[in-house]
Protein backbone atom coordinates (compact mmCIF):
# COMPACT_ATOMS: atom_id res chain seq x y z
CA UNK A 1 0.00 0.00 0.00
CA UNK A 2 1.62 3.73 -0.96
CA UNK A 3 1.30 6.34 1.46
CA UNK A 4 -0.58 9.59 0.98
CA UNK A 5 2.34 11.20 0.43
CA UNK A 6 3.55 8.53 -1.73
CA UNK A 7 0.78 8.71 -3.83
CA UNK A 8 0.93 12.16 -4.72
CA UNK A 9 4.97 12.44 -5.22
CA UNK A 10 4.31 9.43 -8.16
CA UNK A 11 1.30 11.40 -9.65
CA UNK A 12 3.33 14.33 -9.93
CA UNK A 13 6.35 12.54 -11.17
CA UNK A 14 4.35 10.75 -13.51
CA UNK A 15 2.90 13.75 -15.09
CA UNK A 16 6.43 14.84 -15.26
CA UNK A 17 7.49 12.04 -16.91
CA UNK A 18 4.40 12.42 -19.43
CA UNK A 19 5.55 15.72 -19.66
CA UNK A 20 8.95 14.42 -20.74
CA UNK A 21 7.79 12.11 -23.58
CA UNK A 22 5.43 14.59 -25.18
CA UNK A 23 8.67 16.94 -25.49
CA UNK A 24 11.47 15.00 -26.53
CA UNK A 25 9.60 11.99 -28.33
CA UNK A 26 6.32 13.97 -29.56
CA UNK A 27 4.20 10.75 -28.92
CA UNK A 28 0.85 11.25 -27.32
CA UNK A 29 0.57 7.16 -27.15
CA UNK A 30 4.00 7.10 -25.37
CA UNK A 31 3.09 9.62 -23.01
CA UNK A 32 -0.45 7.37 -22.31
CA UNK A 33 1.14 4.91 -19.76
CA UNK A 34 2.09 8.09 -17.46
CA UNK A 35 -1.84 9.12 -17.25
CA UNK A 36 -2.91 5.50 -16.86
CA UNK A 37 -0.45 5.13 -14.01
CA UNK A 38 -2.02 8.67 -12.68
CA UNK A 39 -5.46 7.41 -12.65
CA UNK A 40 -4.58 4.08 -11.22
CA UNK A 41 -2.96 6.35 -8.34
CA UNK A 42 -6.10 8.55 -8.30
CA UNK A 43 -8.39 5.16 -8.01
CA UNK A 44 -6.50 4.10 -5.17
CA UNK A 45 -6.70 7.07 -2.81
CA UNK A 46 -9.89 9.02 -4.03
CA UNK A 47 -9.58 10.47 -0.12
CA UNK A 48 -7.18 12.39 -1.90
CA UNK A 49 -9.08 13.51 -4.86
CA UNK A 50 -8.38 17.83 -3.61
CA UNK A 51 -4.54 17.10 -3.16
CA UNK A 52 -4.63 15.40 -6.68
CA UNK A 53 -6.54 18.37 -8.49
CA UNK A 54 -4.66 20.97 -6.61
CA UNK A 55 -1.33 19.31 -8.32
CA UNK A 56 -2.98 19.05 -11.57
CA UNK A 57 -3.72 22.75 -11.05
CA UNK A 58 -0.22 23.63 -9.98
CA UNK A 59 1.52 22.00 -12.02
CA UNK A 60 -0.27 23.71 -15.34
CA UNK A 61 -0.09 26.84 -13.72
CA UNK A 62 3.48 26.89 -13.73
CA UNK A 63 4.22 26.06 -16.73
CA UNK A 64 5.54 22.53 -15.66
CA UNK A 65 2.88 20.49 -17.63
CA UNK A 66 1.08 21.25 -20.59
CA UNK A 67 -2.23 20.89 -21.06
CA UNK A 68 -2.09 17.24 -22.46
CA UNK A 69 -1.91 15.46 -19.55
CA UNK A 70 -4.82 17.92 -17.84
CA UNK A 71 -7.19 17.63 -20.73
CA UNK A 72 -6.11 13.88 -20.75
CA UNK A 73 -6.85 13.27 -17.15
CA UNK A 74 -10.24 15.79 -17.57
CA UNK A 75 -11.20 13.59 -20.57
CA UNK A 76 -11.29 10.54 -17.98
CA UNK A 77 -12.43 11.99 -15.05
CA UNK A 78 -14.67 15.51 -15.51
CA UNK A 79 -14.05 17.19 -12.23
CA UNK A 80 -16.04 20.30 -11.71
CA UNK A 81 -13.02 21.54 -9.54
CA UNK A 82 -11.14 21.49 -12.28
CA UNK A 83 -13.62 22.56 -15.15
CA UNK A 84 -14.26 25.40 -13.34
CA UNK A 85 -11.08 26.83 -12.50
CA UNK A 86 -10.51 26.58 -15.91
CA UNK A 87 -13.48 28.59 -17.01
CA UNK A 88 -12.46 30.83 -14.21
CA UNK A 89 -8.71 31.79 -15.63
CA UNK A 90 -10.28 31.78 -19.13
CA UNK A 91 -13.10 34.26 -17.73
CA UNK A 92 -9.85 36.79 -15.93
CA UNK A 93 -7.89 36.79 -19.41
CA UNK A 94 -8.37 40.24 -20.92
CA UNK A 95 -7.36 38.76 -24.08
CA UNK A 96 -8.92 34.89 -23.97
CA UNK A 97 -9.08 34.69 -27.67
CA UNK A 98 -5.29 35.47 -27.83
CA UNK A 99 -3.89 33.58 -24.70
CA UNK A 100 -6.53 30.91 -23.76
CA UNK A 101 -6.26 28.01 -26.09
CA UNK A 102 -4.33 25.72 -23.58
CA UNK A 103 -7.42 26.40 -21.27
CA UNK A 104 -9.60 25.41 -24.21
CA UNK A 105 -8.35 22.53 -24.75
CA UNK A 106 -8.54 22.00 -21.57
CA UNK A 107 -12.75 22.65 -21.33
CA UNK A 108 -13.05 20.71 -24.99
CA UNK A 109 -11.58 17.38 -23.35
CA UNK A 110 -14.47 16.82 -21.01
CA UNK A 111 -16.68 16.46 -24.27
CA UNK A 112 -17.10 12.96 -25.08
CA UNK A 113 -16.27 14.27 -28.47
CA UNK A 114 -12.61 15.61 -27.75
CA UNK A 115 -10.60 15.79 -30.91
CA UNK A 116 -7.50 14.66 -28.86
CA UNK A 117 -9.12 11.32 -27.85
CA UNK A 118 -8.55 9.64 -31.23
CA UNK A 119 -4.46 9.66 -30.48
CA UNK A 120 -5.38 7.24 -27.46
CA UNK A 121 -5.47 3.80 -26.98
CA UNK A 122 -7.40 3.65 -23.30
CA UNK A 123 -9.89 6.19 -24.24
Amino acid sequence: MVSKDEALRQFEDQLLHAEHVLNTEYSFDLAEPDYLRCLELINGAPELQAQFEDTLIALFSNGRVSAEPLAYLMHRLRWPKVHAWAEEQLRAMPNPLANGASLEKVLNAYSDRWENREFYRGI
